[in-house]
């Protein structure tokens, strides 16, 4: 679609909020009567709510904004993670995920043995039942299965991957893509997941084996026994003498390079490495799976997660982990406060901000500033009369004036920095995916809570509730001044008389991917998975662009997230499934002229049977 019918489509969008009757957008809260045969409170954790009453098992997924009631007669304990939960009941062994809203059981013998990823942080979970061996995937939502040579297989699982070993066979299972893959193997391979798990390996002396949890494959390499390594959430690399070979889990691949000399150390973060070769540096940066040289003296590195800085006399060359490329090279000698997707640097002659996603350094609009915040992708500086704050997405300022300086909240562990305002009855939020400041305004002083990419506040009768992958304050009307107030990764809940409100962040069109403001990259090669949840039967026009904005359509129709003076129209060609959420795959091709690139996409959502359209919320994935 041309720029100008792209515009006249806007225009029309705009003319049909102001003059017909539309069915108000989702919200992103949900209110239920809590069961009087309660046995455990409501608890949280990414997007997921639990509870158990005498009866029943009750499970929430913040993505369908539904609760599944399951009966259960003897439950051992929910298992309760990020994007799905576990619940064993005898022979029984139910799999919920938050992503399809469903529940997949499997029937065990009574005595399987199940190996899940930490409480805390996880998406995959197994099962060895005798010669059978059963995987659930967080964002696959079911149980597979495979038969093993031989029962009680050695089993690892870490967030996002799980492994084991079958004599002579080891087996990935990803939990975006819920298959066993087998490698060849032997029984000395050494099974190692960590931090995210987006890389796995299954080494033994003189194979090294890297499993990906996006690409779902394996790659192999021979090495020589004895060789050194390195094991990050994104990557694990070997080396021996000159030689290194790099395996990235984001993109699949096996990489390797020579040195000019014996390779003493690597060292790194998450999703980068670097190390020193004579009169050049080396870096190797998971989201291309390469090294890259360039000449260096006397060089000493800065890691954080997705960035690397080559720090020499009197200056600093960046390297983005996700290009795979060095940027331009910054004058000075700087200290630096840095948090996953986002540096700031510190000098007596100028200050800047540096983005992993953009590989370049922004100057500052002010020095000395009373207060300097880096949460996962955003840098705020406070002054007297406010604050401005940087998106590692957009390379801009942005200004927020306040009354009150200096109240403030911005936990270093998330990517949410919340200044208080007026009397404590403001809060505004930095939006770093939509490039502004969301403000909210309550009747009293707010009570608020962030956790990750999620702030929520209370004054005692309204709930608030903001994300930052949905852009957008949504209000819960409470019955009292809620008793118990939770908040946790993607999921908070506000317990009000016999009321129990839950918010989450997924907005009605949502993907599993969320970075920069929170983890699970969508890299090049691989499928953008996309869902929209709407009245089964449902039609949606795809409106794809390239710069977000903020448009208030009405309370209606909602709002629209897409800069008007260029998008196209993809009238997608399936409606939404019967049980009211539609997948949508689409696939990201493997072409370096993308990196960086951030669609912008968002659905016009036309119900069946004469209901009114809205509009959805939206999606700004980073592809790398």
């Amino acid at each position: 679609m041309s720029p100008n019918r792209s515009s006249a489509l806007a225009c029309a969008l705009v003319l049909a909020s102001s003059s017909l009757a539309f069915a108000d957008p989702p919200s992103n809260w949900s209110t239920i009567t809590l069961p009087p045969n309660q046995v455990s409170i409501p608890n949280s954790i990414g997007t997921t709510v639990t509870f158990m009453t005498t009866t029943d098992a009750w499970l929430y997924s913040g993505v369908t904004k539904e609760w599944t009631v399951l009966p259960v007669s003897n439950p051992s304990p929910i298992f309760q993670a990020n994007d799905y939960c576990i619940i064993q009941d005898g022979n029984l062994i139910h799999g919920f995920a938050s992503h399809t809203g469903k529940v997949d059981t499997i029937v065990t013998s009574g005595t399987a043995t199940v190996v899940s990823g930490p409480a805390s942080s996880s998406w995959v979970t197994l099962v060895a039942d005798g010669t059978t061996l059963y995987g659930f995937g967080g964002f696959h939502g079911k149980w597979e299965s495979v038969t093993l040579s031989q029962p009680n297989p050695t089993m690892v699982a870490n967030r996002l991957i799980g492994l084991a070993l079958d004599g002579s066979t080891v087996y990935g299972l990803s939990a975006h893509h819920g298959t066993f893959v087998p490698v060849a193997a032997d029984p000395a391979a050494l099974l190692t997941v960590v931090g995210e798990g987006e890389a796995a390996t299954a080494n033994s002396p003189g194979n090294f084996r890297g499993f990906s949890a996006q690409q779902n494959t394996w790659a192999t390499q021979t090495v020589p026994v004895g060789a050194l390594s390195i094991q990050k959430n994104e990557y694990a690399i070997q080396w021996s003498g000159n030689q290194a070979w790099g395996y990235s889990g984001l993109t699949g691949t096996m990489a390797s390079y020579t040195a000019s000399a014996p390779i003493v150390n690597i060292d790194g973060a998450e999703g980068v490495a670097g190390f020193v070769d004579g009169s050049n540096v080396v870096c190797y940066g998971s989201g291309r799976g390469q090294f890259v040289s360039r000449p260096a003296v006397a060089p000493s590195f800065y890691f954080d997660y997705h960035f690397a800085f080559v720090i020499e006399s009197g200056s600093v060359t960046p390297f983005s982990a996700l290009s795979g490329q060095y940027g331009a090279t910054l004058p000075g000698t700087y200290s630096v406060t840095a948090n996953d997707a986002v540096a700031y640097l510190d000098s007596a002659t100028g200050d800047y901000a540096y983005s992993p996603v953009l590989n370049t350094f922004t100057a500052a609009p002010l020095s000395n500033a009373n207060s300097v915040s880096c949460v996962r992708d955003a840098v705020v500086l406070g002054h007297p009369s406010g604050y401005e704050a940087y998106s590692a997405r957009h390379g801009t300022w942005v200004s927020l004036a306040t009354s009150l300086a200096g109240s403030f909240q911005a936990p270093t562990s998330g990517a949410t920095f919340v200044a208080i305002d007026g009397a404590g009855d403001i809060a505004h939020v930095f939006d770093a995916r939509l490039n502004r400041w969301a403000t909210v305004t309550g009747q009293a002083a707010l009570t608020i809570k962030i956790s990750r990419h999620t702030c929520m506040a209370h004054d005692g009768v309204t709930g608030f509730g903001f994300g930052q992958p949905s852009g957008e304050w949504y209000a819960e009307p409470l019955t009292q001044a809620p008793t118990k107030f939770d908040t946790a990764s993607s999921i908070g809940t506000l317990t009000h008389g016999t009321q129990l409100s839950v918010y989450s962040v997924q907005g009605s069109f949502a993907y599993t991917g969320r970075y920069p403001e929170f983890t699970q990259a969508i890299n090049l090669g691989n499928t953008l998975r996309l869902h929209q949840v709407a009245p089964p039967g449902s039609n949606l026009l795809l409106l794809l662009g390239v710069q977000p904005a903020y448009i208030d359509m009405g309370t209606t129709l909602g709002r629209l997230y897409i800069d008007p003076s260029f998008f196209v129209v993809i009238p997608w060609p399936v409606a939404v499934d019967g049980d009211g959420i539609l997948d949508m795959d689409i696939p990201v091709p493997n072409n370096p002229i993308i990196i960086g690139l951030q669609p912008q996409l968002q659905n016009y959502v036309i119900p069946p049977a004469g209901a009114d359209p809205w509009l959805s919320s939206s999606v700004a994935p980073v592809l790398f």
